[in-house]
C-alpha cells in the first residue's frame, strides 16, 4: 500500500513535533511507499528508505503564497500515485488536500484529536471519509465519520525501567508553556511538599511559542523566586521527544493539570515508562479511576497529601500496571494498524 501522510513539521530535534518522526518511521514499516507533505522539514536523518518527504519550505522562511502554490503542485503530483491519504491534526491540511482526493477517487482519512471544535473542524469533516481520534473527548462533533481509536505511543521508545532508590521525592512536567496548563499550580505544590520536609525536585520541560506563553514563563519563574524553590525547580526549555524517556524515567511522579478533554500524549508516554501521573485532564481522569483512583486529581487541596501517600509505597507492581495499560491500549503500531484498515 501507498500513503500519503500530511503533517506540520517532521523534526526529529523539535520539542513539540518530534514525535510525527517516529509516526512516519513506525507507518513506514506497514506500507510499501510513505510519501510526506509538511510544512517545515528539519532533522529527518533515520527514516527508513521508502519515506519521501516534500516540504513547503518554511524552514527557509516564511511565505505562505509560496506554500500554497508548492502545496498544489505536490498534491497534483502525489495524489494520483498513491492508495489513501492521512492528514495529521492540523484541519487546513485535510482541507487542502480534499479536493485532489475527489477528482483521483482516493480515501481521506483525517487525524483530529483536540477539543476544540472551529469552523475548520466542521468543515474538515463535510470534506473527509473518516476521522479518526483518540479518545471520545478529542472530537467533539456529533459526527457519523467519527471513529474513536487511542493515541500512538512507541513501546519501542517509552519503556518501564526499575527505578534506583533516591532520597528527593522526583517531579517532572513536560508540555508547552502556557496558562492553560497550571503550571503555577505544580510549583505552588513542590512548595507545600517543602514545607512538609520532604525533599523535592521539580523539573519542567517545554518552550513558551507564543507572547502570552512568554508572560506565564516570566511569571512561573517570578514565582518560583517568591516562594524561595530556586534550588528545586528547574526550567529545561524544549527537549526533543527522543529525549524525554530519560526525563519520565527519573521522574517518580508525572504531572499534568491542565484541564482540557482531548487526551495529552504525554500523560500516556510517562505512564508507558512506569512514571506514577496525577492529572486533573477529563479524559486522563477516566483512565486513572480504572488504575489507581489516587492520582486522579479532581480537587488540588490534598493533592500534596495525596502524592506523598502514594509513592512511600512499594508502588512496582502500580508501576508496572500503568505501563501495561499503554501497551495494551495505546501502542503506536496497533493504531497505524487500525488506520490502515480504513484504506
Amino acid at each position: 500500500m501507498k500513503i500519503l501522510f500530511i503533517t506540520r513539521k517532521v523534526d526529529k530535534d523539535d520539542g513539540l513535533a518530534g514525535f510525527t518522526y517516529y509516526w512516519i518511521k513506525k507507518m513506514a514499516g506497514q506500507v510499501s511507499q510513505l510519501a510526506v507533505i509538511c510544512l517545515e522539514k528539519g532533522n529527518t536523518f533515520g527514516l527508513p528508505e521508502n519515506v519521501n518527504i516534500h516540504s513547503l519550505g518554511k524552514e527557509k522562511g516564511k511565505n505562505r503564497l509560496r506554500e500554497f502554490f508548492v502545496f498544489q503542485k505536490l498534491a497534483w503530483q502525489l495524489v494520483p500515485k498513491v492508495d489513501g491519504i492521512f492528514s495529521h491534526q492540523n484541519p487546513e491540511y485535510g482541507i487542502l488536500i480534499s479536493p485532489y482526493a475527489k477528482i483521483f477517487h482516493k480515501k481521506l482519512i483525517a487525524w483530529y484529536a483536540h477539543g476544540a471544535v472551529s469552523f475548520k473542524v466542521r468543515l474538515l469533516n463535510m470534506l473527509v471519509d473518516k476521522i479518526v481520534t483518540s479518545t471520545e473527548a478529542g472530537f467533539k462533533l456529533n459526527s457519523k465519520k467519527k471513529i474513536v481509536l487511542h493515541q500512538g505511543i512507541d513501546g519501542d521508545i517509552f519503556v518501564c525501567k526499575k527505578r534506583p532508590a533516591h532520597r528527593e521525592l522526583r517531579l517532572l512536567s513536560v508540555s508547552r508553556i502556557s496558562p492553560v496548563k497550571n503550571i503555577d499550580k505544580m510549583i505552588v505544590l513542590a512548595a507545600e511538599l517543602k514545607s512538609r520536609g520532604q525533599e523535592v525536585v521539580l523539573k519542567i520541560a517545554g518552550q513558551a511559542s507564543l507572547p502570552q506563553d512568554h508572560q506565564c514563563l516570566d511569571s512561573l519563574k517570578q514565582l518560583v523566586r517568591e516562594r524561595n524553590l530556586s534550588s528545586q525547580v528547574e526550567f529545561l526549555g524544549s527537549v526533543p521527544n527522543y529525549q524525554t524517556p530519560f526525563l519520565y524515567e527519573w521522574a517518580d511522579v508525572f504531572l499534568n493539570f491542565s484541564q482540557t478533554a482531548s487526551l495529552d500524549k504525554t500523560i500516556l508516554e510517562a505512564m508507558s515508562c512506569g512514571s506514577l501521573v496525577f492529572s486533573s485532564n477529563e479524559s486522563a481522569i477516566k483512565i486513572l479511576n480504572t488504575l489507581e483512583p489516587q492520582m486522579a486529581v479532581n480537587n488540588f487541596d490534598h493533592l500534596s497529601a495525596d502524592i506523598l501517600s502514594l509513592v512511600q509505597k512499594d508502588n512496582e507492581a502500580l508501576r508496572q500496571r500503568i505501563h501495561q495499560y499503554v501497551v495494551d491500549n495505546h501502542e503506536l503500531g496497533d493504531l497505524f494498524k487500525e488506520v490502515l484498515k480504513l484504506f
